[in-house]
């Protein structure tokens, strides 16, 4: 009796509990190197548990501390897709450095020479592994973890946990930042890409006028060599792009939060 009393009493603090993991574990999920085969399993689980302890001694009043099985279980599927949007407003910004990489690999012509990156799947250029490496570190740096888990506090207050709802304006916002990250891809892979094109109409111009020359077997080592010299000129000026981005971060994750608690 004293048992079924004091399971009766710890019901509603587990499904607290468990309300604040899936909203944690989707939103830990895009963090760097957080979800990659290199992190052990145990060290993953003893985050998301710890993070969630807190979360839950920082949320306002649950909505569904009591509520059928049923409902309880929408409402987790409802906080992975909310923590998930929060994890991929980050993902984004880390993913257009290596989009910006991937761009430039392919015109560097090292498109051929991708290889297998452990750190995400299917395989990368080397330029993408860079720039990927280099936000990763800004990221470390700059405290951005820091940033995501304060974000988590600031939603579990704002939108109380079985309560967050997937509104229009979160999703419209989510498809902007994606838009977004297309674009700062590109401005990011410009200074170089138009290097390149430069080299390349002068290697057509040359070869047009003295087609003896056989220039085109020559093309690759000097697109090679001066676009790594015009991305070593450039990396500076990347990682201050890169630096202003990631800060912006959090003002991204309020705007989200608010609008999930609109």
């Amino acid at each position: 009796m004293e048992l079924a009393t004091l399971l009766r009493v710890l019901e509603p603090m587990l499904v607290v509990v468990l309300l604040a993991m899936a909203r944690a574990g989707g939103a830990l999920l895009a963090l760097p190197q957080f979800a990659g085969k290199s992190v052990p399993g145990m060290v993953r689980a003893i985050t998301l548990v710890a993070i969630s302890i807190a979360l839950v001694g920082s949320a306002a009043p649950p909505q569904l501390a009591a509520a059928h099985p049923l409902a309880i279980g929408v409402a987790v599927i409802v906080e992975v897709v909310v923590g998930a949007a929060l994890g991929f407003v980050l993902h984004l910004w880390l993913a257009a450095a290596r989009i910006a990489g991937e761009i430039l690999g392919v015109e560097m012509g090292l498109s051929f020479s991708a290889v297998a990156d452990p750190t995400q799947p299917g395989t990368s250029t080397a330029v993408a592994a860079i720039l990927g490496q280099l936000a990763i570190q800004l990221f470390f740096a700059l405290r951005i973890d820091h940033v995501v888990v304060a974000a988590l506090a600031k939603s579990v207050r704002t939108v109380p946990l079985g309560a967050a709802i997937p509104t229009d304006d979160a999703v419209l916002g989510l498809v902007a930042l994606g838009s977004d990250m297309l674009l700062t891809a590109l401005r990011w892979s410009l200074p170089v890409l138009a290097v390149l094109l430069a080299v390349k109409l002068a290697i057509a111009v040359l070869a047009r006028f003295v087609p003896r020359l056989q220039i085109f077997s020559l093309a690759f080592g000097i697109t090679l060599v001066v676009g790594l010299w015009a991305l070593a000129q450039a990396l500076p000026g990347l990682a201050a792009a890169m630096a202003v981005r990631l800060a912006d971060v959090g003002a991204r994750l309020d705007a989200l939060v608010a609008a999930l608690g609109a």
